[in-house]
């Protein structure tokens, strides 16, 4: 899942090889991007909005044009093995790939060609993401660890280590000095950026931890599992602050609109819920300062449901 800078839409990848294009105030399905012969294992929005990134198991990465929803690049640089996560730059000039041949990849935006090859993990390389001021790239593997890279010079910066299965996801916080990753280890870890050291272990999910992120304050991290939850937490000391209920599958995806409004997660029960952080705030339920896909859907069925989460 991605929202777009705006938070008016919101793009959902999918199993069928589709990505959609879905209006956040009505839930209505606004576009279908068809080209991908296999899985959509991620997607992305530019900066701008105007692009939309792919990346899928047929072993590409996709650019399109979000008005005319007409394919504009096509990254084949991992060969034919999957290519697991796609984000953009936060100048908008430049993509990143990561991939099961073991790398990440930096690609331009204006030429379609690779700038930088990472190499250093020793499997699967199944997450990215790019820091707000874009010096550093972050990426998570099936080796049980992260690394960060400088985007600069493709060197790699520091590894982190700590989580006991393999990793599936990784997140910068806004202000860059802290990063989240989850794990089949059923945990999730936030890092400080600066030293690699371990900062909190946030253990309360039943069963496999498949992705986190921060709010826009950084105030929260969401994770969402394959126990079928949305767990949100606080950033500062760990504690949960609330177990959300609704999906009737596991939950794979996770994202806050830049706003901080709104919370979408999707599911392989083949739905997106979108939740109303305001709501929840009001309620009084996320008193931070007072307490020291890949997703699965196919046209005909998938949908996009609201909730408030008032009574969740």
């Amino acid at each position: 899942i991605a929202f777009s800078s705006t938070g008016e839409f919101i793009v959902s990848g999918s199993y069928d090889g589709t990505a959609r294009l879905w209006r956040v105030d009505s839930g209505k399905l606004i576009s279908v991007l068809v080209g991908h012969t296999q899985a959509v294992c991620s997607v992305c929005v530019s900066p701008n909005d105007e692009i939309i990134g792919t990346a899928s198991c047929d072993g590409t990465a996709r650019l399109w044009s979000r008005k005319s929803c007409q394919q504009l690049q096509v990254l084949s640089g991992h060969g034919r093995r999957e290519v697991w996560s796609i984000s953009f730059s936060p100048d908008g000039a430049t993509v990143a790939t990561t991939s099961s041949d073991s790398t990440a990849r930096l690609w331009s935006i204006a030429t379609g060609k690779p700038t930088a090859l990472l190499t250093g993990h020793d499997s699967w390389v199944c997450a990215g993401s790019f820091s707000n001021d874009g010096k550093l790239f972050g990426t998570a593997s099936f080796d049980r660890s992260a690394r960060l890279w400088c985007t600069k010079s493709g060197a790699q910066v520091r590894i982190l280590e700590g989580h006991k299965e393999d990793l599936n996801s990784i997140e910068f916080s806004g202000d860059g000095r802290r990063l989240v990753t989850t794990s089949y280890d059923r945990t999730a870890r936030l890092w400080d950026t600066a030293s690699g050291h371990e900062l909190l272990c946030l253990e309360g999910h039943k069963q496999e931890v498949l992705a986190g992120c921060f709010s826009p304050d950084d105030e929260l991290v969401a994770t969402v599992s394959v126990d079928r939850t949305v767990r949100l937490w606080n950033t500062r000391n760990g504690t949960v602050l609330r177990v959300l209920q609704g999906h009737k599958e596991a939950v794979a995806s996770v994202r806050f609109s830049s706003d901080g409004t709104h919370m979408a997660t999707g599911s392989l029960d083949r739905s997106i819920q979108l939740w109303d952080m305001r709501l929840l705030r009001r309620s009084g339920a996320l008193c931070i300062r007072d307490r020291a896909l890949m997703e699965s859907s196919r046209q005909s069925n998938m949908s996009l449901r609201f909730r408030s989460m008032s009574g969740v």
